[in-house]
């Protein structure tokens, strides 16, 4: 039985942007220095935004354009915890993004986790070397002889990459028991939502179609992706701008690195010596819809990619790309998501229990 995985890499344009900050740095000119997140390799530095921030503003869209009522949380200072109510039959981001909650008292006391069946990486810049600091001087409506308040911010323009995967067997299948997903408390008062497992008495699943439409609402919130920090100031719009998302038999993120910089490390590249490469790999593990559709959709914003011809002839006339990509007929990453999030249906039926 496959292991069917709704995967893709997407690539999200960060103009004059500081979309996550690491916080305050003593700086030479200024007390205050506000930098930005960064990894270092050799002399090369590559701004990024944590998987927490980007799983944060995806989650924020599900609450704001689908209507996800957010999983309420519990804080306890002593220790310093928190958690979600660990309820993913009513609340969606419990069961796509995860939890742990450990109860301390009454009947369902114990340590109840889900792993999130939705995964995802960091967002990094392709391109290195682009941080810029900002100076600059907070003098508005100071009292006479005042001195300027000095500071300084990091920003960068640049294009980040990113993978995810989401585990369509596991959304909406749920295990009771203490250090598995569901307390009996929970199963006993929704437990008519639910179908068991026949397989397994421990298992527990929502039905299918609700299972599906969780799924295309998770994907369908990634073309509409917004947020980040300091937008007051440095407003980027983080909905990709360039997306290949598909169907695979198993876990892996198989798209990473999709994309590289030139040979001036001016502009972007889709890298289709490595995606040739992965499909290759792969080409027995892509799971179509139906006979008709092909597993891997494509979508992207025209003048981004700076071998935007050659990819588009590639995936229209060579192998392995012409029997396994579809390009939409308007090409832009929302169709490409959508059309991934049309076909989740059929995936279900033909793979998912």
């Amino acid at each position: 039985m496959p292991y069917p995985v709704l995967t893709g890499a997407v690539l999200i344009e960060a103009s004059g942007a500081a979309l996550n900050n690491a916080g305050q740095e003593t700086g030479v000119r200024a007390e205050n220095v506000i930098v930005v997140k960064q990894i270092r390799i050799g002399r090369l530095h590559y701004p990024y935004v944590s998987g927490q921030a980007w799983r944060r503003w995806w989650r924020e869209v599900l609450y704001e354009d689908f209507g996800w009522t957010p999983s309420p949380v519990t804080v306890i200072k002593r220790p310093q915890q928190a958690f979600t109510a660990g309820d993913p039959i009513r609340y969606e981001e419990d069961d796509l993004f995860g939890y742990m909650v450990a109860r301390k008292r009454g009947e369902t006391a114990g340590t109840f986790r889900r792993v999130s069946p939705l995964k995802n990486s960091l967002l990094v810049s392709v391109l290195p070397n682009v941080i810029q600091r900002d100076f600059a001087h907070f003098t508005r409506n100071l009292p006479p002889g005042s001195d300027p308040l000095l500071y300084e911010a990091e920003h960068y323009t640049s294009l980040l990459q990113g993978v995810f995967t989401i585990s369509l067997g596991d959304i909406g299948r749920f295990e009771v028991g203490e250090m598995y997903d569901l307390s009996e408390d929970i199963l006993k008062e929704r437990q008519g939502e639910l179908e068991r497992d026949e397989g397994d008495e421990r298992v527990y699943r929502l039905p299918k179609a609700e299972r599906v439409e969780r799924v295309r609402q998770v994907v369908r919130a990634l073309a509409r992706l917004r947020g980040g920090a300091r937008l007051t100031r440095n407003l980027s719009d983080v909905s990709p701008v360039a997306v290949l998302v598909g169907f695979v038999d198993g876990g892996n993120a198989p798209f990473q690195q999709l994309f590289k910089p030139d040979e001036n490390n001016e502009r972007v590249l889709l890298n289709l010596e490595r995606l040739e490469s992965v499909l290759t790999d792969y080409k027995d593990r892509l799971l179509k819809p139906d006979d008709e559709s092909k597993a891997l959709f494509f979508g992207y914003r025209p003048t981004v990619l700076a071998n935007e011809e050659e990819v588009l002839k590639a995936f229209r006339e060579r192998e392995p790309f012409k029997d396994c990509i579809e390009v939409p007929q308007s090409g832009t990453p929302q169709q490409a998501l959508e059309r991934a999030a049309e076909l989740v249906e059929k995936v279900f039926e033909r793979y998912v229990p």
